[in-house]
């Protein structure tokens, strides 16, 4: 198949630049080769029905061209052009364009018409399917294991073994029978997955205090179990637990498959059988769900996690679930039983001889400092406080990533911390982020992917994740999900501040496009700019609460013109019509005086008032097939998410400029001179009084403005320098530096510790930057310190 060809290919090719994704740019290549939902390519045609099409595209081309020259028949017939445009000359040819839009629509339906669902995917589609899968997962988190560093030189020798309180794990002949007890090392991954593989029902709960490796434990298996699979095993994919709402999808099944299916868009292939594969992967049990993070859920969403999955799993089912020891135990004494089946495995304390032998092997062959005298008092106890922090592996990554990746002197470390191994902690803590840059300076060109692109002021970008972070702690979540810190960093004050701003703008802009057009009464435009301004304000308090969304600009379904929106625009412009005219019929007859004058600037108002709401009427129809949101716990990238937001944001603003602006322009320059300077000019200024009005209006239509709700933050708080200016780049360039993660659409702090660090010592916002913000939980970590996964 084409799409498993370049999938392969892409697997194979080693050398030369590397993308920041490939594996997303691989699925973003056989996503474009498969079907909508709602929409079969040519790919999936006969031969006969893709002729057919054509020859419909052809037909509908013609009928365009010739009911695009009646109407300039029609406009032309209608205007004298020795006169200037009159009101009823203005009502007249939007009537006909209308009458011939209305009467192409139903054409261009019959030409992009649905066609039927495709078939059921095959066994042999399937078995296409899960390959490229298993290719797809094997990329993504072999690369991120690189950004993590997990790997470098190898993992940290972590001892797990079956844990001895019996009140969370499941009767030893439901887990394993015959066999010896489960256990194994991080740092001999292949023998713990072959413990994994002798389980009964290879269900695995990975339990542990805080930054004793249990993600990265996960990650290891799942890599581990996928270049090891057998044809008959399934593929690991791994997935933030977070985003499973139990009440939505009460099945793991059902929720699995949404995942996978947007996750994972080149399943959807139409070599590998359309929009049904990814649910019938999950149904024929062709996928082992890696749950990770179920102690970052509120209390109560944790037990009723448990309950959903006993109430999931079928005898062939498997799982792997992490979580911190003492919130897992908390939700299995609440939902009355526990994971059934499953294994539970904690970590053993590394020994000060195993962090002494890593730390050994991190260094060069000839280190700039000596440390032997350091790495002796490991090994001996005489530094009780390095020994404390190196017990486990986030210490023991913190001392690497700060003393030996920089060569730095690791006197420190017995000298002014020997004793106080919180002091150590949080020296340690301190100095990462400015360790980090120094140690791996920027690199423009993509072929170094664990390098930033841009040169950042390490204070500076201290500062701002310590900021980053004290917003998400206030509140309650790990997630840094770049459509919440609108909302997050704005309190309602400074959001009503912004709501008048935007209302002010847009009245101008509107009134700045019927500055240059001479109308009779001026006045009449007032009221239209106080129309835009409340609309524009208050709509714009809903948008620092909406997910990001993008733009479906296929051929097919941009031209499915809305039948109900230009019913509704027609009788707009007819109400419009008929209002218009009662008003000039009654003002002539008042003869000249206030009321006169009043009629016709009431007539003026109801014609700009009433076109625009015309028009908007067909946008917002038409605008709704085309706006599609982005779900939220599925996009494979964060920076995807902005980029595909910010071009809706374009999108919508640029067609329902242009739409607006087309027949005003088209009368001004029928109604001006016959010289063609005359006639531009007349075109330009029908173009200003229609397009910017519309161009306002398509910023506000629509369901999705994440994207310009953040920037209108952003420059808020620019002058302050609060957050970045440029927060994607800045977000992207710490997870090429391993400060941050990603669990799908969302970046998560490398370590939840790091993330309370930072933000005990973010310098307080200036202004009102976030005091909107519910105050942190005191006391060890958060109480359910977990919000929703944003939208």
């Amino acid at each position: 198949m084409e799409a498993a060809a370049a999938l392969r290919s892409d697997a194979g090719n080693s050398g030369g630049a590397r993308s920041p994704d490939p594996w997303r740019a691989a699925a973003g290549r056989a996503a474009r080769l498969r079907p909508d939902a709602e929409e079969t390519g040519e790919r999936g045609m006969p031969l006969t029905e893709t002729g057919r099409r054509r020859w419909r595209i052809v037909l509908t081309l013609v009928l365009l061209v010739i009911g695009c020259a009646l109407v300039a028949v029609l406009g032309r017939s209608m205007v004298d052009l020795d006169e200037d445009l009159s009101l009823a000359d203005f009502l007249g040819i939007p009537g006909a364009v209308l009458a011939a839009g209305t009467a192409l629509a139903g054409v261009l339906r019959w030409v992009f018409r649905r066609p039927p669902p495709p078939p059921a995917p095959s066994g042999a589609d399937i078995a296409e399917a899960k390959a490229a899968l298993a290719d797809l997962v094997d990329r993504q988190w072999t690369e991120e294991a690189c950004f993590r560093s997990l790997c470098d030189p190898g993992p940290i020798p972590v001892a797990w073994h079956l844990t001895g309180r019996r009140v969370l794990m499941d009767h030893p002949h439901m887990i394993v029978q015959g066999r010896p007890p489960l256990g194994g090392r991080a740092d001999d991954i292949r023998g713990l997955a072959e413990e994994f593989r002798r389980l009964r029902h290879r269900r695995l709960v990975i339990a542990g205090g805080p930054g004793m490796g249990k993600t990265t434990l996960a990650v290891q298996l799942l890599l581990e179990l996928v270049r090891t699979r057998a044809d008959d095993e399934p593929v690991p994919v791994l997935l933030s637990v977070a985003g499973w709402d139990t009440g939505r999808h009460r099945r793991l099944h059902e929720w699995l498959a949404v995942r996978l299916a947007a996750d994972y868009p080149a399943l959807r292939a139409a070599e590998y059988g359309g929009d049904g594969v990814p649910a019938a992967l999950v149904r024929q049990g062709h996928v082992l769900p890696v749950l990770d993070g179920l102690d970052e859920l509120p209390a109560p969403a944790r037990s009723q996690v448990v309950m959903a999955l006993n109430g999931s799993l079928a005898e062939r089912d498997q799982v792997v679930l992490t979580s911190r020891t003492a919130e897992y135990a908390a939700a299995v004494r609440d939902a009355g039983d526990v994971l059934t089946g499953a294994a539970v495995v904690v970590p053993a304390v590394l020994t000060p001889g195993a962090a002494a032998d890593y730390l050994r092997e991190c260094l060069p062959p000839e280190p700039r400092h000596d440390w032997t005298a350091v790495l002796e008092a490991l090994r001996s106890g005489a530094a009780p406080a390095l020994a404390a922090v190196a017990a486990s592996p986030l210490g023991l990554w913190l001392v690497r990533m700060v003393y030996t990746v920089p060569g730095a002197d690791p006197a420190p470390l017995t000298g002014a911390f020997g004793d106080d191994a919180g002091r150590l902690r949080a020296h340690l803590l301190d100095r990462l982020v400015e360790t980090f840059l120094r140690a791996r300076p920027s690199a423009p060109d993509r072929a170094a992917p664990f390098r930033p692109r841009r040169e950042w002021n390490p204070g500076q970008a201290r500062a701002w994740l310590g900021n980053l972070a004290d917003l998400l702690n206030r509140n309650g979540t790990r997630d840094l999900a770049w459509w919440t810190i609108a909302r997050y960093a704005a309190p309602p004050a400074a959001r009503r501040r912004l709501q008048l701003a935007a209302g002010f703008v847009a009245a101008a802009v509107v009134g700045l496009g019927f500055l240059p057009v001479q109308l009779y009464p001026p006045q009449g435009v007032i009221p239209i700019m106080a129309g835009f301004a409340i609309v524009i304000g208050i709509r714009a308090g809903r948008w620092f609460r909406e997910a990001p969304g993008f733009a479906d600009r296929r051929i097919g379904r941009l031209f499915r013109i809305p039948l109900r929106g230009l019913a509704l625009g027609f009788a707009v412009w007819a109400g419009t019509a008929l209002v218009c005219g009662l008003l000039i019929w009654f003002g002539e007859g008042a003869g000249s005086g206030p009321v006169s004058n009043l009629l016709m600037v009431a007539a003026v108002t109801v014609l700009l008032g009433g076109y625009l709401a015309g028009v908007a009427a067909v946008l917002i129809a038409w605008i709704r097939r085309v706006e599609r949101p982005t779900p939220v716990v599925s996009v494979t990238a964060p920076s995807s998410a902005w980029v595909h937001d910010r071009n809706l944001a374009f999108f919508r603003a640029l067609m329902a400029g242009s739409v607006c602006g087309l027949v005003p322009g088209v009368l001004t320059g029928l109604a001006s001179r016959e010289e063609p300077l005359e006639t531009v000019v007349g075109m330009v200024y029908g173009l200003c009084m229609g397009g910017l009005p519309g161009l306002v209006a398509g910023v506000a239509i629509g369901r999705h403005h994440a994207w310009l709700a953040c920037r209108l933050v952003l420059l808020w708080l620019a002058p302050t320098g609060f957050l970045p200016s440029r927060l994607i780049p800045f977000l992207d360039d710490m997870h090429r530096l391993g400060l941050l993660r990603t669990v799908g659409p969302l970046y998560q702090f490398r370590h939840a510790e790091l993330q309370d660090h930072l933000a005990a010592r973010a310098c307080p916002p200036r202004g009102d930057a976030g005091a909107g913000a519910p105050a942190p939980a005191r006391g060890g970590r958060r109480a359910g310190a977990r919000a929703p996964a944003a939208g």
